[in-house]
């Protein structure tokens, strides 16, 4: 409930005064030494007068002696002083030689001391809670009738007693009430943000902070009364907020980035900002910063740019892995377990380009790098045979492979040969058939020419000779079984020959066709009337076949699917497709090594196109299935294949790495391009053009300009051609390290926009709305130094 008090005034009137509950005699007493000089009415008078451009200093003394009031020279010297410059005049008038009213206590200036510094966090919290604890008492009272329920008057009262005692605080103890306020400015930066949006890019961030002070801007707003009131502030404070959170982030990421173009480029920044930072690394011994530190984290920073939306290949041309530096780490390091010597240029198109960039510099490790993509490409061909023998098997020599194929079905065959040719030979029908025929009449010639090259008597088989030493063509019926066995060789020789060689591989012909056909004819014959010698023939038979498939498998580069599954069909040797594959993987191992003899070949996507696997196009893709399932039934090794073409997928890219780099610059060239710019810059200011020189000079995009690029080229050559497994995690460590830093970093700088916008929104909204008088009025300065809350005075 309201107080009554009954003053006496310095005038001598009596004052009936109804103040707030829990204020002091004193309290009072300073309202009315405030408030009981002058009627309203008079003081309006007094206003006017002092703002009467005409109105002397006299005249301002003499209205105060009939009134009873004192003013001091120096005060209506200085009052004319700020009026003449057009200072408006305020209505409140200033009463001198009045008792000062007593000074707080300690629990209320400790009070006061914490109300200052929680508004110094956010305003109007104080007077809010101090007027909320107002209603609570007020409640409490109500219930015992001893107090009228009144809420909005009790908030009010609680309002208006913190107000007065913060500012009588400020008067009284003004360095404390700055410190109060300072530690709550300061505490106002552990307020919590919005993390609604992830993300440490430059729109989370503007997001983020948005939200934050457009939402304690409208808290602060509805705490605040003034002016149009609690939600008319709230909204202005919400949208302010919002604007300014939204503006602070941008703000700052610019400043960093201009200073960041600064010191790259502008000669001496980057030394001095390097000398600042090292002073208290010093002191506190740490690790100094190098000149070439802030090239190298550039460098590292716009690689980690690059490989944001990247991704790697892990195997045959597939790339859905995300090119993080951890994950370029571990796919190296899987292929450097396969036996190519890999880089992190090598498993994505954005670190093929970034090295492509990096060396076209001259620098010891953009040199050094060129030196060794280019040593490595010379042993492709030697690791590309490796990578053929280590999955399809052993390459051998292909003479002496069939030489020994006829030499063990010789060895082997001899003994029972022997044992054919002995038994008796009947001559058939059929027989007599196919001895009329070209193919063997033209074969026995041939059959009699190869007896007498192996020295030995054509008659002791069965040829009949003329007295002149001439064949006589019509004496058949006293050839033996191993003269016969003679005539069908030299008619499959002639059979051989007898096929088209025009064309892409030899083909068969009508004339081969028939000739091989009476030939096999012959040989049925005989193996149906001699047991052994149908034993020997399907022994050696097979030994042919074995030697026919490694032939063909040597083919392998030229054959078809279709063509290798045919030739599959026909094998009846057991060993025939190992033969096959024998002679298919020597043929790629050796054209391998020969391709590589040319340093600017691509041997692993030669050797892809030789088996139709997924590089055999202009990219990679399904390549040949039909071909590459013939192959591998031929190896009979599930899945080499496969693992073939990945290894040959890691060597096209490593490959594809060098292919990349242009020609390097020299130093002079580089000089002169560095010349050429500066003396481009240096025209463009000449001819007044300013702002367009500033911007050539001091825009580097991502990699810097003059000597800095240089450097940047240095560090992104390291990272991306490193090839010891070691030094490989530790460059990528450092990427990935970077990448935290400048999201903190980021994160720092959204977080500083943020709190400033929300500092400053939050003072803003906070500030009473109600005019003020111009402090440089010196009628307007209260001799007490308090602003007193509005008490109700009745007289």
């Amino acid at each position: 409930m309201p107080q009554h008090f009954e003053v006496t005034g310095p005038d001598g009137a009596v004052y009936d005064i109804e103040a707030p509950e829990g204020a002091t005699e004193q309290d009072v007493l300073a309202q009315v030494q405030k408030a009981s000089r002058l009627a309203p009415a008079d003081e309006e008078a007094y206003a006017s007068l002092a703002a009467n451009p005409s109105t002397t200093k006299a005249d301002l003394k003499g209205f105060a002696s009939q009134h009873g009031i004192t003013l001091r020279d120096g005060d209506i010297d200085a009052f004319l002083a700020a009026r003449n410059k057009g200072s408006r005049v305020s209505k409140r008038v200033v009463y001198e030689n009045l008792p000062r009213a007593p000074k707080a206590s300690l629990a209320q200036n400790i009070g006061a001391m914490v109300g200052t510094a929680v508004d110094g966090v956010l305003p109007g919290v104080a007077r809010t809670d101090r007027g909320i604890h107002g209603v609570i008492g007020n409640a409490a009272k109500s219930l015992v009738s001893s107090e009228e329920f009144d809420p909005a008057a009790a908030l009010q009262q609680g309002k208006d007693e913190q107000d007065y005692a913060q500012a009588r605080f400020g008067v009284e103890h003004p360095d404390a009430s700055l410190a109060a306020t300072a530690a709550g400015l300061a505490g106002s930066f552990a307020l919590p943000e919005a993390r609604v949006i992830r993300g440490a890019g430059l729109l989370p961030g503007m997001g983020n902070a948005a939200l934050t002070a457009g939402g304690y801007g409208a808290l602060s707003g509805v705490l605040n009364e003034t002016g149009g009131g609690n939600l008319e502030n709230m909204a202005l404070g919400a949208g302010a907020g919002a604007g300014m959170g939204a503006a602070a982030p941008l703000a700052f990421r610019g400043l960093a980035g201009a200073s960041g173009i600064v010191r790259r480029n502008v000669p001496g920044a980057d030394a001095t900002a390097r000398f600042l930072a090292n002073v208290p690394r010093r002191a506190l011994r740490q690790p100094l910063a190098q000149p070439g530190d802030t090239a190298a984290a550039q460098a590292e920073r716009v690689l980690n740019r690059q490989l944001e939306d990247a991704t790697i290949s892990t195997g045959m041309g597939v790339g859905n892995v995300p090119a993080s530096p951890s994950a370029i780490a571990v796919e190296v390091s899987r292929r450097q377990a396969l036996g190519i010597p890999a880089v992190p240029a090598d498993v994505s198109e954005v670190t093929q380009r970034a090295t492509a960039r990096a060396l076209r510099g001259e620098g010891p490790a953009t040199s050094r790098a060129r030196t060794l993509l280019t040593a490595r490409q010379a042993q492709q061909g030697a690791r590309v045979r490796g990578h053929i023998t280590d999955e399809l098997g052993p390459a051998v020599d292909p003479l002496r492979a069939v030489d020994d194929i006829n030499r063990r079905a010789s060895t082997e065959a001899a003994q029972m040969y022997a044992e054919a040719y002995a038994q008796p030979m009947v001559l058939t029908p059929e027989m007599r058939g196919i001895i009329r025929t070209p193919a063997f009449q033209d074969a026995v010639p041939v059959a009699v020419r190869n007896i007498r090259n192996a020295q030995r008597d054509p008659e002791a088989l069965g040829f009949v000779m003329r007295h002149d030493g001439t064949l006589d063509p019509e004496a058949y019926q006293y050839l033996s079984t191993e003269g016969f066995d003679q005539v069908i060789r030299a008619m499959r020789d002639n059979g051989q020959a007898a096929m088209d060689t025009s064309g892409f591989r030899p083909r068969n012909t009508t004339n081969s066709v028939h000739i091989n056909a009476r030939a096999g004819d012959l040989r049925d014959q005989l193996a149906a009337q001699n047991g052994a010698y149908r034993d020997v023939q399907g022994m050696y038979a097979d030994a042919m076949d074995v030697r026919g498939a490694l032939e063909n498998g040597q083919d392998v580069a030229k054959l078809t699917g279709p063509e290798i599954t045919a030739q599959m069909g026909d094998m009846r040797a057991p060993n025939a497709r190992e033969a096959w594959a024998t002679g298919a993987r020597t043929a790629l191992a050796d054209d391998a090594t020969k391709a590589g003899l040319r340093p600017t070949t691509n041997v692993a996507q030669r050797t892809r196109q030789q088996l139709g696997l997924s590089g055999a196009g202009l990219e990679a893709a399904a390549g040949d299935r039909v071909k590459q399932e013939a192959v591998e039934a031929m190896t009979g090794r599930p899945g080499a294949l496969r693992r073939l073409d990945d290894r040959l997928e890691a060597e096209n890219q490593a490959y594809a790495t060098l292919a990349r780099l242009g020609p390097s610059s020299s130093r002079d060239e580089q000089a002169l391009a560095d010349t050429l710019k500066a003396l481009g810059v240096a025209g463009k200011a000449a001819t007044g053009g300013w702002k367009w020189a500033a911007l050539d000079m001091l825009s580097g995009g991502q990699r810097g300009t003059f000597g800095f690029r240089r450097g940047v080229d240095e560090r992104t050559a390291a990272l991306l051609t490193e090839g010891a497994p070691e030094a490989i995690q530790a460059n990528m460590a450092a990427l990935e390290r970077r990448g935290a830093l400048d999201d903190q970093h980021r994160q720092r700088l959204h977080s500083a926009g943020s709190h400033t916008a929300r500092l400053g929104i939050s003072q803003l909204a906070g500030v009473s709305a109600d005019p003020a008088p111009e402090e440089d009025d010196p009628l307007a300065v209260d001799p007490f130094g308090v602003r007193f809350p509005q008490y109700q005075l009745a007289r």
